[in-house]
């Protein structure tokens, strides 16, 4: 009885987030956004060498239970540090952005050496050019989506230039 208890209340409890990035892609960062109860999804090969007929990353974009609404591929992926607080002793703001045509897609995490597992927060962005992504001013995305805190999934060491 106690192992029928035990798996009802562990089916009630929520489960930690889960990226469905398919190899050799691997989650590069996801989260789900609960304004828009959705999930974004940036996955990304470590050694595009070995796998030559693959694109670098790709992102995905779904809403609640419908099938994805934005899914690309590309070899093209920006890193910028501009939101980074140079004044804020503890944290670092990094970037990567997916490129599609003119389009940035990008995650934005804030790293606090004060957190267990690192990260303190993050936000989907979208920009209207690599100009915008690119540039030391700040908000210049058209789209701007905080991530739910505990569904975040970051890779944290192949987050850089």
């Amino acid at each position: 009885m106690r192992i029928y208890i035990s798996l009802a209340l562990a089916a009630l409890s929520p489960l930690p987030a889960m990226a469905n990035c398919i190899p050799p892609w691997k989650t590069h960062f996801a989260c789900s956004i609960p304004e828009q109860d959705a999930r974004a999804e940036f996955c990304r090969i470590a050694d595009t060498k070995a796998n030559p007929n693959k694109k670098e990353g790709y992102y995905t974009y779904s809403v609640g239970t419908e099938p994805t609404e934005l899914y690309f591929e590309t070899d093209s992926i920006w890193f910028s540090t501009k939101d980074t607080d140079i004044d804020h002793p503890t944290d670092l703001t990094m970037s990567m952005g997916y490129a599609r045509d003119n389009w940035i897609y990008a995650f934005v995490i804030t790293e606090d050496s004060r957190e267990a597992d690192g990260v303190r927060d993050a936000e989907v962005r979208v920009y209207s050019s690599t100009d915008d992504f690119t540039s030391s001013t700040k908000d210049t995305e058209v789209v701007k989506l905080h991530c739910d805190s505990s569904t975040i999934l970051a890779d944290l060491d192949s987050i850089a230039p």
